[in-house]
């Protein structure tokens, strides 16, 4: 799983990227609710699973606390860092290929 994610632009610069590719790494907290999430970004799938990343506008960490409704799964914390980065302005597709 993965996140396609438009209206970024290149750190530090004007320049827009048409599409980001952004890989999910996170730590469960044993509480049950607390993840901390980290983003790698990129131009492509190769890309981030090579770890050739590029520095961008999206936040790279996350610190995210579920409801008591949700679980600390991988589809889950996909969703609610979908919800954050669209309050941040960008458009945001998960990706399940």
């Amino acid at each position: 799983m993965a996140l396609l994610i438009d209206n970024a632009k290149i750190k530090n610069t004007e320049i827009s990227a048409p599409q980001i590719y952004a890989r999910l790494q996170y730590i469960a907290v044993a509480d049950g609710n607390k993840v901390q999430c980290v983003l790698l970004t990129g131009l492509n799938k190769a890309d981030v699973l090579a770890y050739k990343t590029i520095a961008t506008n999206i936040p790279e960490n996350m610190p995210l606390v579920l409801d008591a409704t949700q679980n600390q799964d991988l589809a889950t914390i996909h969703e609610v860092v979908k919800s954050k980065l669209e309050e941040l302005g960008f458009g945001v597709t998960i990706d399940l290929a």
